[in-house]
Formats: C-alpha cells, structure tokens, sequence
C-alpha cells in the first residue's frame, strides 16, 4: 500500500506542476532586454514589453525540454497547441508582474540567501555535500554563466518572498481531509459477474440498410487521418558493413597476432598457503626459528597433502585464510605478483618448499592446474574475420555520417544523390500519420505499422519532422535525424495524402463490426440491468456467474475504469450485501458488495504523510497563482492583436 500512496502522490504532484506552476525557462540576465527594440510586441506590464521573439524562444526552450525528458514519446502536435501557448504567454506576463510587484514592494533576497539556495540543492550536492564541480557542469551544459544564474536564484527567492506566506496559510479543513482520507483508503470485497458484449455480437442481425444508415451517421468517425507515404535512407552498422572491402587472409593472420592475449586462456592454479610470520625486530635466532617452524610444516604437508587444510588452521599467522584451508583462490600469473615464481614455477600439483617475502615464510599448496591455451587461428577465422569488417565499419561509419551530414544540407530536393554517394537502399513506407502509423487495410501494401523498420516511425520526433513545413509542404529532404549515435536517417515525403472519409464498400466489414458492438453492449447493457433488478427486489438467493471475492480500494485498483471504480466505492453499503451495476469497456458488469472495511490506522497514517501533504501544497500553488491574478489586475497589462496569431501558430493547430 505504501508504493501506491507513493504512486498517487507522484502523479498528484505532477499533475499539479503541469497545471499550476509550469517549467521556467531560463533566459538569462539578458531577461527581456537582449531583443530588438522594433520587434512585435504581444503583451505588455507597464511599459515593459513581452515580443514574440522572446516568446518563441522560451517556448522553443520548453519544447526542447519536453522532447529529452519524453524521448521517442514526445508528438509535438500534442503539446504545441493553442491553449499552451495561451498558456504560456499567461505565464510570461505574470512572471513580468511579479517582477513588477518585487520592485515596488522592494522585495529582494542577500548575496548570503542565493548562496545558501544554490549550496543547498541536490543537483549541485555531492554526498549531501556542496560540489562546485556539479554546479560548474550544470552551468556548461546548459551555456548559462553563473552570474546570469545567480540572478534567477535570487528572482525566485524574492518571488517565494511575495507569494510564499500566501501559499503558506492554507490548510485543508478537518472534516474534508478525513472525508477524502476515508475515500481513498476504504476497502471492498466484491464478487463481479460480467456481461461480455462478444457473447451477443454473434447472433446480431445486421440488414444493408442499417448499414447505410450507421455509415451516414458516423462516416466522420471512419475518416482516415492525413497521412504522408515515405522515402527514407538508413545510415547504421549494416549500411557500413557493405562498404567493407574483402578481409584478406593476410588481413586476419595480422589482426590474430596483434590481438593474441584476446584469444588466450591464462593458465590458472589453486592456492592454498600457510604464512609464518618473522617478529618485528627479530634477532638472527628468532629469524632462523621461523625459517625453520616453516621447514617443519612443509614436511608434514608432504607426508600428507590431505592435512594441509588442518596445519593452516594449527600453524598459520594469516588470519583471513587459515579457517579457510588456507585458500588463496584460484590465480592467474600476475594476481599476486610476488608469488608468481613459488606459485607458478612447479609443473606439477604439489607443496613447495617455504618462499620469503617480506617478513614471512610461505608453504604453498597447488593444488589444481587448469592449463592454459591459445585459441588456433583456423577455429577462429570466421570469428576474426567479423571482427576486423566490424571494426573496419565502425571507421567508416565516422566518415559516412559526415559525409550524410554534409550532402543533406546541400542535396535538398531528392534523396537519390545522397543514396548514390553512400551506397545506401532507399526505403519507402506508406501510413504515417502525425500520431500514430495506419494500418494496411487504411493504407495498402508496404504499411508502416508492418515494416522492419516501425520503430523509427513511432519516433515522435520523426513524425515531427516529417509534417514539418520545410519536408511536407515545401517537399524538402529532412536533415540528418539521430535515431541513436550508431543509427542516422533522412526522409523524404513521397506522398502526401489528404484526410478522407472511404466510400461504404471499402469499409462496410469495419461498420458491420460496429454495429455488432454496438448491438452487442446493448444487448449486455439490457440483460445486465434485468438481472440487477432482480437482485435488488429478491436479494441474493443461489448467485451464478459471480467470480471469486476480489478486494477493490481507490488506492490499489487505480487501474480500473473509472466507471467500475467510482460505481463501487460510491455505492451505498449499509445494508450487505448490496448491488451495484455499471457499464464496462466490454460490456456490463454487477458487483456484489459483501463486505466494507474501513481504513487502518497505518493506511491512514500513510494517506496523512503523502497524500494530504500533496493536496496542501498543490491548494497552496492554486492560492498562490489565484492571488497573482488579482495582482495582475492593478497592474496595466495589454494583450495586442498580434498575440493571437502567434498563439493559433502551433504545430497541434496546422
């Protein structure tokens, strides 16, 4: 349950930062100063302007910001509408009045305030610590200085100063918060009993003239959207594996050489070892008595190399292996250096006589050789001869990508210069819309949605390329499109299809479909109510068809339509059990409500922690943005005519 709250609390957050307090983009110093004086103004607070060129930057800004944190999801025309831009211009002209509002009421935050707010954030802490570094590498990557930084730090702390006590003051009322407390965290064990609309659908009768009648009622909702048929060329590890010229056997005898140790199987032995240690400061006597304890041990090992596990344990000073046997592990030359020549001289498993090093006598123990081995080159030339095409692509992608970039800016009207330069296949897929890719029964052969190659074309920023102005309607080649570091494309509008509803005849299986689902759900809808009547007037009696008992909560079946969700939590339960129906996705369902049990103690402690601290925070940012409303009103802010336009000029409204 405490992941679910945690859930709920992420998407109440997030829904809020969308809706509430968008992104700032930040501008810099510069603020609104760095553009021309004559540029076309769409709002102004005072006598301070906001022009459509710092408008169309702080948008592009967010747009980008949009399509790095969505990737492949972000659809431009999803995001880039009207009612944002609205929005967004809103903002920029509240930030202007606060700022307005700052300067007046003379509200502004120390050197000490800013350098304590840029100290204290995560991003530029390093185990909890401040890190310059990390603050250093936020501001290059994102070309600001840290001047220009400082100066937006030090605006939002003077905004928290204006609004924050506002945002501050609000509570949520006792009885509201344990209302919705209790809503969310309840809990009901039902039995559903469905009523599946496919069970109907078989034996719906459907005439030619109800057909026509559906198809002339509802043609629209079969319109097939605009889509664009492509021409597109790939530039990835495949593309360069075919420029590779043939591998000479010379080639791969050189490459094996040259990379020997690669194909090489170390020899590896086990070691076991018993150290006796020389005392600090030892005289020439005490040294010789450990020489010689060292003798003693290795000549009982010798007689009997089963013990040796028992004499490490009895005699060796290195506490971290003598519970152990006395292991080393398993060892390749090289591991443990200084004993390379006692450990790997022997040619046999064995106990060696004790070695020096340092201030300790070692016996070792071998007691395994796993011999080593070099791969032959003729086992291995397939393998080679991939490896050195795959190497030699790789080069060559570095100079065809450049190559790509370069032709693209120059061969504008066709894709053929570009494909003979490089040696690539042109490609061509029907069916891509601005959102999705069409089916073949919409489209034809060769659909999109069937090709190898969907992936690209469920790319949104593919698909924003190809209905932008330059490649759709002035019928230009894209630029280069990253689809990842190894793998570069450009398109080409083939064909641009028109929106169009298709004639009865080519659709009418799609309508009889429809109409079956229709008549279907009516006819569960219709049969789900009788029953449900039934229920209601002679209670429960001998239930049938009802599944097993099944626990619903707000909380941890937020996944479940709305309409069975809301049906069951809200229904009356003071008398069990009790009925409810409603309609479902695929059909119509009655739930029987056996039993309601009412939040814990901790469901209810978690609702407080998470769910309640949200919902303050998020009726703080709606007082907050409330109350920069009613400040904007004192202050003289005008909207021009020209704002319009730039609004209605989004990709979501083309």
């Amino acid at each position: 349950m405490l992941e679910s709250f945690r859930t709920h609390k992420r998407l109440l957050l997030i829904v809020l930062f969308v809706l509430v307090v968008p992104s700032f983009v930040f501008l810099g110093i510069a603020d609104y100063q760095s553009f021309t004086n004559n540029d076309v103004k769409l709002a102004s607070v005072r006598k301070n302007d906001i022009t459509q060129a710092q408008f169309d930057q702080s948008w592009r800004e967010r747009l980008n910001q949009l399509r790095e944190q969505n990737g492949s999801n972000f659809n431009i025309n999803a995001v880039d509408t009207p009612a944002n831009r609205q929005a967004w211009l809103d903002q920029l002209v509240d930030n202007q009045v606060l700022q307005q509002e700052m300067l007046d009421r003379h509200f502004n935050a120390t050197d000490n305030m800013v350098r304590q707010a840029i100290a204290s954030t995560p991003d530029f802490q390093d185990n909890g610590k401040y890190s310059f570094q990390k603050y250093s590498q936020f501001l290059a990557e994102r070309n600001i200085r840290d001047v220009d930084y400082e100066q937006y730090v030090r605006q939002q702390l003077a905004f928290a100063q204006l609004l924050e006590p506002v945002a501050g003051t609000v509570s949520i009322p006792a009885q509201t918060a344990a209302l919705l407390q209790t809503a969310m965290t309840q809990e009901r064990t039902v039995r559903l009993k469905t009523f599946e609309a496919a069970a109907y659908e078989q034996s719906v009768q459907v005439s030619d003239q109800e057909m026509t009648d559906w198809y002339e009622k509802n043609k629209q909702s079969l319109q097939v959207p605009e889509y664009v048929n492509v021409d597109y060329i790939v530039l990835n590890q495949d593309a360069a594996l075919k420029t590779v010229g043939d591998i000479s056997d010379a080639d791969i005898e050189s490459y094996y050489k040259a990379n020997i140790a690669k194909y090489t199987k170390k020899e590896r032995r086990q070691i076991n070892h018993i150290q006796i240690q020389i005392p600090a400061g030892a005289d020439e006597a005490a040294q010789k008595a450990a020489q010689d304890k060292a003798n003693e041990v290795a000549e009982k090992a010798r007689q009997d190399p089963a013990s040796f596990a028992e004499l490490a344990k009895t005699y060796s000073d290195d506490a971290g292996s003598k519970n152990q046997g006395g292991s080393l592990g398993t060892i390749s030359k090289g591991d443990i250096a200084s004993l390379d020549a006692a450990a790997f001289d022997p040619q046999a498993p064995g106990i060696t006589d004790p070695v020096k090093i340092d201030n300790a006598w070692h016996v070792l123990q071998i007691a395994n050789i796993e011999p080593g081995e070099v791969q032959p080159l003729a086992q291995l030339k397939d393998t080679l001869k991939k490896e050195i095409a795959l190497q030699q692509a790789s080069e060559k992608f570095a100079d065809l990508s450049t190559k790509l970039t370069q032709l693209s800016s120059t061969e504008r009207d066709s894709l053929q210069p570009l494909a003979d330069a490089l040696e690539l296949e042109i490609h061509h897929v029907n069916g891509v819309s601005q959102t999705a890719l069409l089916p073949k029964d919409q489209v034809g052969d060769n659909a999109a949605a069937d090709s190898k190659d969907a992936a690209y074309f469920e790319s949104g920023r593919v698909r924003e390329t190809l209905f932008s102005d330059e490649v759709l309607k002035q019928n230009k080649n894209s630029g280069v499109i990253e689809i990842s570091p190894s793998e570069l494309m450009v398109v080409h509008v083939a064909k641009d299809v028109p929106a169009a509803v298709p004639a009865l005849d080519d659709v009418r299986e799609t309508v009889l479909n429809r109409i079956r689902d229709e008549k279907g759900k009516k006819q569960a809808s219709e049969d789900g109510i009788a029953e449900l009547a039934m229920l209601k007037e002679k209670g429960p009696g001998e239930l049938t068809g009802f599944g097993k008992e099944t626990t619903i909560s707000r909380l941890t079946q937020a996944q479940l339509p709305p309409s069975m969700l809301n049906a069951i939590m809200n229904a009356p339960a003071d008398s069990l059990p009790a009925f409810v129906g409603f309609e479902v996705p695929n059909g119509y369902a009655i739930a029987q409500i056996e039993k309601v049990t009412e939040p814990t103690a901790d469901a209810r402690n978690m609702f407080d922690q998470y769910l309640r601290q949200a919902m303050v925070a998020g009726t703080g940012a709606q007082t907050a943005q409330s109350v920069t409303r009613m400040i904007r009103q004192t202050h003289d802010v005008k909207v021009y005519p020209d704002a319009a336009k730039v609004i209605n000029d989004a990709a979501g409204n083309q």
